[in-house]
């Protein structure tokens, strides 16, 4: 990464010159982060990591690099790795909800994609539509669902797996994870929506930052694939 890191200052201070550069190392560095994020039934079509990544560079190119300028200016400098990832998160996000396919699905109602980042905000709201009304309906749905995902377990053994597929229409190795992890989930969920960054959830609950990342994107890849919505 020191490489990679000293290509972003040069595009902070060089500008446009510096940025051809940095855009085609960026691209092989992306490509494998934007192939695994949670943006349900288009992770399975061919170019959907080349777009992620395209809007990336789109977004670190925007107002004369800002992002980029920003980066470069914080003191102490954040790892790269996970600056990254965050920003990759973003640009997924932004693809879902420009796809054809996320929009037809929403064409009835205007539900907005579930990105735990965007309900970890701890400013008071008060209404139907405030943050801590969706945060309050997603934790119940994910209650619900783990709650589910265990009794049907406990009345089925393995055969769970095949029938909560069938009946939620999601893979098997989301149900496998659910039976596996969902107390994890859950306690994943109360942290980060507390506004709890990923460093301190795992250190209170005694995993690694990357595991909980992990967790944060499995829940995330669960709730595209029931279709859950806050607005539901």
């Amino acid at each position: 990464m020191d490489a990679l890191w000293e290509q972003f200052r040069a595009v902070a201070t060089s500008g446009e010159h510096a940025w051809p550069a940095l855009a085609a190392a960026l691209m092989p560095v992306c490509l494998p982060i934007a192939k695994h994020q949670p943006i349900g039934r288009l992770r399975d079509q061919e170019d959907s990591a080349h777009e992620i990544v395209t809007r990336l560079l789109e977004r670190l190119h925007a107002n004369e690099f800002s992002a980029i300028k920003k980066l470069c200016a914080t003191d102490p400098a954040p790892p790269l790795s996970a600056w990254l990832r965050i920003v990759i998160r973003r640009s997924a996000i932004d693809f879902m909800r420009e796809s054809p396919e996320y929009q037809r699905g929403n064409s009835k109602r205007d539900p907005r994609w579930i990105s735990l980042a965007t309900l970890t905000s701890t400013a008071p709201a008060a209404g139907p539509d405030s943050l801590a009304e969706k945060r309050t309906t997603l934790v119940a749905f994910l209650r619900a669902t783990v709650a589910s995902a265990q009794q049907e377990h406990a009345a089925h053994g393995d055969d769970a797996l095949g029938r909560l597929s069938l009946a939620w229409s999601i893979p098997r190795l989301q149900v496998r994870r659910l039976l596996q992890r969902g107390t994890d989930y859950l306690r994943v969920l109360d942290l980060v929506l507390a506004g709890s960054s990923h460093a301190d959830t795992g250190k209170a609950l005694g995993i690694t930052t990357r595991e909980v990342e992990l967790l944060v994107g499995y829940i995330e890849e669960l709730l595209a694939a029931r279709r859950f919505n806050a607005d539901s």
